[in-house]
């Protein structure tokens, strides 16, 4: 995941709307729905709008509007990620205007775009801006990390008393396991290539997300990760 979206979840200060910017084979879409989930976003809480046709139109964003009224139903956030974002007719942008200048709490809008320039001044003020470069990885190492990258390369050939020592070190981390966690999901997924790997780290991450007992979610964790 983008370097700069790991920062904001760790830091915990959300915008109402972001604008990720780049062309269509980097990573802004992908990002945009890890991001999502790892501020707690379920699946009923998530909607994804694409154009209808060439733009998108007001009667979708009409539909946005509707959508969002209430904010999330179960989840810590409601996640709009609207695709080519700069598509939007004059109209649908004029009336997305005032749904960004009026925000409904807990509710993000994430706005994939490849040019700006197309995008109303006045929404993209009310966005954070994110570059997504041609070619950028989804995901990028980070180095405070790379004990624990090194422990789950290594997880199969650890013994029971390992295990419980790297389950202790991660508990440590208490103040940002859960970021912790989700990078390693990526890591399992990224470097390893390993989905089963990938599924355990991220079941833990959600378990932590719901407020599971610490301790007993990161043992099983990587119990369970011995045994794949």
């Amino acid at each position: 995941m983008h370097r700069v979206l790991l920062g904001i979840a760790r830091g915990g200060r959300i915008a109402s709307a972001y604008l990720f910017v780049g062309p269509p084979s980097s990573a802004k879409a992908q990002d945009a729905a890890g991001f999502a989930g790892q501020l707690g976003c379920g699946q009923i809480d998530l909607l994804k709008v694409a154009p209808d046709g060439a733009s998108i139109k007001i009667d979708q964003v009409r539909e946005i509007q509707r959508a969002v009224r209430y904010g999330p139903a179960s989840s810590a956030y409601q996640f709009v990620i609207i695709e080519r974002a700069d598509d939007m007719t004059a109209e649908a942008a004029g009336a997305f205007l005032k749904t960004l200048e009026e925000p409904p709490p807990r509710v993000v809008f994430v706005l994939l775009v490849e040019r700006e320039d197309r995008v109303f001044p006045t929404i993209r003020s009310r966005c954070q801006k994110i570059i997504f470069p041609e070619g950028q990885k989804s995901w990028q190492p980070d180095q405070e990390f790379n004990s624990f990258y090194e422990d789950l390369r290594a997880i199969k050939s650890k013994s029971i008393l390992e295990l419980f020592d790297l389950s202790a070190r991660l508990e440590k981390e208490k103040e940002r396991i859960e970021a912790l966690v989700y990078d390693l999901a990526f890591f399992a997924k990224e470097e390893l290539a390993n989905a089963k790997m990938t599924r355990v780290v991220l079941e833990a991450a959600k378990n932590l997300k719901k407020k599971a007992n610490l301790k007993l979610t990161l043992d099983l964790m990587c119990l369970r990760l011995k045994e794949l």
